[in-house]
């Protein structure tokens, strides 16, 4: 007879078979799909990489020094008062040009006419006192031949003559000097030029040795304020210069000066680069000019892009792509220009490198090269 224990029992032990074959049966699933998962296929371990090439490029290059000159006169003076007055006139406008000797300022100064005045009056009385004094010397003379004075007194006439002949060499040398000097109050034109810049105005009083105008003869060229390493980088005499290298029709030059001292804070030294009237037939004085000093140059290089170029222990190199695979190739980098840069290299035209993302790629990589010129807008 069963129990209403054997009963518990029995449905207990029925409950936990039933679990038991529950939970096999959901593992079965994934037990399946685990056995049926096959290995990682080859092509996807070897995919290759994708990479930007770009063609090798040959041609002309150069290094250069970029900097901004000024327009100036290659002979610019500033035209000094040289006596103290008042500005007179300025006969010469500015911008109109005057010949050597010609008249571009005058000075009222005047002291200076009274004092030459003065003088010319003590000129006069100094040769009317030694013209007495000598014809009295001379008549004592006379009368010392004839017994009728002493000797003395004839002596002391004659003394008297050759101090009033030095006296008025004196004055005759003192009126030259004023004379000389009362000249200085016309400023005349040192060199055939052009008036660039009135620094007074007529009625302003002046000093000796105020600016009075700037004065410049035809012939131009550009002054650049060149810091003392570039200069050193090999900035000198006869350096091949390209102004406003931007425009279609670019002037070719050279320097013709640099100056022997750096000045200033910044150490800067004076370069000086001569032009042909015809170069600067529209320039202005004080004008800006964009200037590059060509420091070297290749009339035929082999280049490649900077972002092409990679560096190792071994040296720097760049990674060619050919039958779409990546080979390393070293290089020797020297002129560099708007982001190209020549190397010495075997390296052909037409054959394409590696563009960026250097550090992943190895040599032998299997890559999938993207023509970066196409991608360029």
């Amino acid at each position: 007879m069963t129990t209403k224990k054997d009963i518990f029992f029995m449905t207990t032990k029925a409950s936990k078979y039933l679990q038991t074959r529950t939970g096999w049966l959901l593992l079965l699933p994934v037990f399946f799909l685990a056995s049926c998962k096959s290995p990682a296929s080859t092509d996807e371990v070897t995919r290759p990489l994708a990479v930007r090439t770009i063609q090798v490029r040959t041609g002309p290059i150069k290094e250069t020094l970029n900097y901004v000159g000024t327009v100036h006169s290659r002979n610019e003076i500033k035209v000094l008062a040289r006596v103290a007055g008042k500005v007179a006139a300025l006969p010469v406008k500015e911008g109109e040009t005057a010949r050597r000797g010609a008249a571009v300022a005058y000075i009222a100064a005047p002291e200076m006419d009274a004092r030459v005045t003065r003088l010319h009056a003590d000129v006069s009385r100094a040769q009317e006192e030694s013209a007495f004094l000598c014809q009295q010397a001379k008549t004592d003379l006379n009368l010392l031949a004839s017994n009728a004075i002493s000797k003395l007194k004839s002596d002391a006439s004659r003394q008297k003559c050759e101090s009033s002949r030095a006296a008025l060499k004196a004055a005759n040398a003192g009126l030259s000097e004023l004379k000389v000097l009362a000249g200085n109050t016309v400023e005349r034109a040192p060199f055939n030029g052009k008036v660039l810049q009135w620094l007074a105005e007529p009625g302003e009083n002046a000093m000796p040795g105020r600016p009075i105008l700037i004065f410049g003869d035809q012939p131009l060229e550009v002054r650049v304020k060149v810091h003392e390493k570039d200069v050193g980088a090999g900035i000198e005499k006869g350096t091949r210069v390209i102004l406003s290298p931007d425009q279609p029709d670019p002037i070719q030059a050279k320097v013709n000066f640099v100056a022997p001292m750096a000045l200033g804070p910044g150490r800067m030294l004076e370069v000086r680069i001569p032009v042909t009237k015809k170069d600067a037939a529209r320039w202005h004085h004080g004008m800006s000019i964009d200037v590059s000093f060509v420091l070297r140059e290749k009339p035929e290089a082999v280049m490649v892009p900077v972002h092409a170029l990679a560096k190792k222990k071994i040296g720097f190199g760049v990674y060619s792509v050919r039958d779409d695979i990546a080979r390393w190739k070293t290089v020797r980098p020297s002129i560099r220009e708007k982001g190209w840069i020549a190397v010495e290299a075997d390296l052909k035209i037409g054959e394409r490198v590696v563009l960026g993302n250097l550090e992943v790629v190895q040599d032998g990589s299997a890559v999938y090269p993207v023509d970066s010129e196409r991608l360029e807008p």
